[in-house]
């Protein structure tokens, strides 16, 4: 029996059910390493070095794995399902990267008002819980940016930037997104639906609504160019800024990388996020022409 494209036709549901289901069986794989690794010694999670091997297999095994299946039974070409085609105007690229540049401290100021956030006093046992989940992302990460040198920088690059870039990217943007474009007729909403799903999955509520954002824009960047790899390449960028900044010790005290902005310094941050919005506009405007003109 050929299985290759069997889901095209189905329903919506059918074809999300079984996209949970191989993230649920990936969850469950990565699980079961993590087991192993503990097994053999309590303290082998503490390692930067194993807490990185475990981040990697479970961006593979939960959202890379998942996105290439679901296309490949979903569709019976797969490079078009996920679109794989290259842009070869550099010109592209490069607004792409002035876009994420301008777009950093943006992220940056709405993440530190997000910070702010307080839920009433019946919904103390919920905020006591995202408080938790912050906390735990917190301290993972700080884990993760523990060594010296260029081969933890470099590991740290490929583990958070570039794997995490491409799983998720392939993941939320290339079937996700695919998949609820089924179900509703308005581009916006499905990029934006897509944009919060990718946020709640995170769960760190501190940072919701720029992730969401971000997620939009990269929704947008491959509604308007067709090929996964512009918002592959936004993802990328993103998440190397945050840990190459986090793996310097001076880059590690600025505002704009730590988020925790002085109140003495709010207004500035403020005036110079307004700013950076309006370039980061010009800025995209310019790809979204550019790339009508991209075959």
């Amino acid at each position: 029996m050929e299985l290759k494209g069997i889901l095209a036709g189905r329903s919506v549901f059918a074809q999300a059910l079984i996209l949970l289901a191989i993230i649920f069986a990936g969850f469950v794989l990565a699980g079961l390493v993590s087991l192993v690794f503990t097994a053999s010694s309590p303290s082998a999670m503490l390692d930067p070095d194993v807490l990185r091997w475990t981040q990697l297999l479970s961006e593979i095994l939960m959202f890379l794995l998942p996105a290439l299946v679901v296309a490949w039974l979903c569709s019976a070409n797969l490079s078009d399902y996920l679109s794989l085609k290259m842009i070869p105007d550099g010109n592209v690229w490069a607004g792409a990267f002035v876009s994420m540049l301008l777009l950093s401290p943006v992220v940056t100021f709405i993440g530190y008002l997000n910070a702010q956030m307080k839920l009433p006093a019946f919904m103390a046992s919920i905020e006591q819980w995202m408080q938790q989940m912050e906390e735990i992302a917190a301290q993972a990460t700080e884990l993760m940016f523990a060594g010296n040198g260029w081969v933890a920088l470099v590991f740290n690059l490929i583990v958070i930037a570039l794997a995490a870039g491409v799983c998720e990217e392939f993941f939320f943007r290339g079937t996700l997104q695919r998949i609820i474009g089924r179900k509703f007729a308005n581009y916006h909403a499905i990029i934006w639906i897509t944009a919060i799903i990718f946020s709640i999955i995170h769960l760190q509520f501190y940072g919701f609504v720029p992730r969401v954002l971000l997620g939009a824009y990269f929704g947008y960047l491959l509604y308007w160019s067709k090929s996964i790899w512009l918002p592959v390449f936004a993802h990328f960028l993103n998440n190397a800024f945050a840990v190459i900044g986090m793996s310097d010790q001076d880059l590690k005290e600025n505002a704009i990388v730590s988020g925790e902005i002085p109140d003495s310094e709010v207004l500035n941050y403020a005036l110079a996020s307004i700013v950076a919005s309006g370039l980061f506009f010009f800025c995209a405007k310019y790809l979204y022409r550019r790339l009508q003109h991209v075959d």
